[in-house]
């Protein structure tokens, strides 16, 4: 097979690539391939960049706190706005069971009332009634920081980045991934290959027969004028609204908004759907009427891609050798990145943990 081009060659440069990246090229040759011109051009460089460090699973508060600690060590400065996160809803059984979730797993998680919402997000005052459970330590990403501080730890370690290099398949010799094959035709051999192609993932997998049933899907963001009757500071909380999802915050003078959409859709850089734009208006005319009408600034699309069970997909394929995955991100990308890469690095030294079990691929149904 000759010389290896590296030892380890890293698909994907977002920031799921990024952080592996960072974490994984000391100590030998590790070069990331980007089919784009630039960095983070897809789901990583048109995300909401909210830091939310709860979900419904069980493995999102340890590794965006695993996240947090990472920054710090990366950055002199924290790239985390801590504004806050509410998540809101008009079902008070709902937001105590939320409550009781963020404190077992370690988080400060305070009960608002409807007026402490209001008082905190003017911009829901005349909509619905909405309680909602407080997370201090949520808030908003630098996300070009971040990206440019895991490229520099990484390049500092002795990796390379290549961009504008597109991988067609991986190449597979008998039980063994033993590197990539370019859009060119041209192979590069390596010990490891770790995909981070976000909705790309599934195909790079199944050219080599190692499908995983990954699933892309659409999510729609619009920048709002805010109208000259809504007063929203710029450092005001993130609002997420559970039971009739959707997500406001503030933006460069204005509100970023989501309606929470999720359509199944294959991998590309998705055009916008105009119906995105009435199911929002609809949504806000519950929760934030003054925002119902609000002028449209801009509006974009991309994908975030989920496994069946919703948890992030980390660690050797199990089925052959020289194949690692570091998938399933599901929107949570900018927050668990860098405590995601750091199990894939235990996996890759040869150690596990719980959270590294929970977020193993041979938990799927593999052929």
């Amino acid at each position: 097979m000759g010389q290896p081009a590296a030892d380890l060659i890293i698909v994907g440069g977002g920031v799921a690539g990024l952080a592996a990246f960072a974490a994984l090229a000391k100590g030998q040759r590790c070069l990331l391939l980007e089919r784009e011109p630039m960095l983070a051009t897809h789901a990583s460089g048109k995300s909401a960049a909210i830091f939310r460090p709860l979900e419904a699973d069980e493995t999102t508060a340890a590794l965006s706190a695993r996240s947090r600690q990472g920054f710090a060590a990366l950055m002199q400065d924290d790239p985390v706005r801590q504004s806050g996160l509410i998540l809101a809803s008009a079902d008070d059984v709902e937001l105590h069971n939320w409550q009781l979730r963020g404190q077992r797993q370690g988080l400060e998680a305070q009960l608002l009332a409807p007026a402490e919402l209001r008082a905190l997000c003017p911009m829901v005052t005349t909509g619905e009634a909405l309680g909602g459970v407080l997370l201090p330590g949520g808030g908003v990403i630098d996300t070009h920081a971040l990206m440019q501080a895991l490229a520099a730890a990484g390049r500092a370690a002795g990796g390379e980045i290549r961009t504008g290099q597109g991988v067609r398949s991986l190449w597979r010799q008998g039980a063994r991934v033993c590197g990539v094959e370019l859009d060119d035709g041209t192979r590069l051999p390596a010990q490891q290959v770790v995909l981070a192609a976000g909705a790309w993932g599934r195909q790079l997998g199944e050219s080599a027969g190692l499908g995983l049933p990954l699933a892309p899907a659409r999510r729609h963001l619009v920048q709002l004028q805010l109208p000259a009757s809504v007063a929203l500071s710029s450092a005001a909380p993130v609002l997420w609204r559970l039971d009739d999802e959707l997500y406001l915050r503030p933006e460069s003078g204005g509100v970023l908004a989501s309606p929470c959409d999720q359509q199944l859709f294959e991998p590309c850089d998705p055009p916008v759907d105009a119906r995105a734009l009435e199911t929002l208006a609809d949504k806000l005319a519950r929760t934030a009427p003054a925002l119902a009408a609000a002028q449209v600034r801009s509006r974009w699309a991309c994908l975030r891609t989920f496994a069946p069970d919703a948890e992030l997909v980390v660690g050797p394929d199990p089925r052959v050798t020289g194949l690692c995955w570091f998938a399933g991100l599901g929107g949570r990308g900018m927050a668990v990145s860098v405590g995601a890469a750091e199990v894939l690095a235990q996996r890759l030294a040869g150690s596990n943990s719980k959270l590294g079990a929970a977020l193993d691929p041979a938990r799927l149904a593999l052929d």
